[in-house]
């Protein structure tokens, strides 16, 4: 193990990763506390609760954030034990994080988790998720630019 083979890309990406995991505990939505709530759908957090996190929030995109912020980890766990791999490191992680930043996008500028949308907000948890998912997406991508992005070329028609 070579952890002098670390850059400052897959740094940058770990600590994105670490951010997101920490950011589905705090809160991303939150309730207008001047609206009278009569339906017990209402309240989108929970009876007399104003804030939702993500992960009391959604029962599935939890889990996939989760593992998308497991990916900057693996990525530097692959050049720490410098495995070879088959497509350029860095591109999965850039895949994983461009798949989190479009499902906390949509959970947040598209869906938000109400049916009736009586005063519902984002919080600052979900802008941080939002932040680190961007940074998991840019450093898995200049990690793969770095280790030689994209397949080798060939002529057409060549087999």
């Amino acid at each position: 193990m070579d952890f002098s083979r670390l850059d400052r890309s897959e740094l940058i990406g770990v600590a994105s990763g670490v951010l997101l995991a920490i950011s589905l505990f705090l809160p991303w939505y939150s309730l207008g506390g001047d609206v009278v709530r009569d339906e017990e759908a209402d309240w989108v957090c929970g009876v007399g609760s104003d804030s939702c996190t993500a992960w009391g929030t959604f029962p599935i995109l939890k889990w996939l954030l989760m593992l998308a912020a497991a990916a900057p980890l693996i990525l530097s766990w692959i050049v720490v034990r410098g495995h070879h791999l088959t497509w350029p490191r860095g591109e999965l992680t850039a895949i994983a994080g461009l798949t989190a930043l479009v499902l906390i996008g949509f959970n947040g500028f598209v869906d938000k988790p109400s049916e009736n949308d009586i005063a519902i907000s984002l919080s600052w948890g979900y802008f941080l998720a939002l932040f680190a998912s961007i940074g998991i997406f840019i450093a898995g991508g200049f990690r793969a630019v770095e280790s030689g992005g994209g397949a080798r070329r060939r002529p057409p028609a060549t087999f």
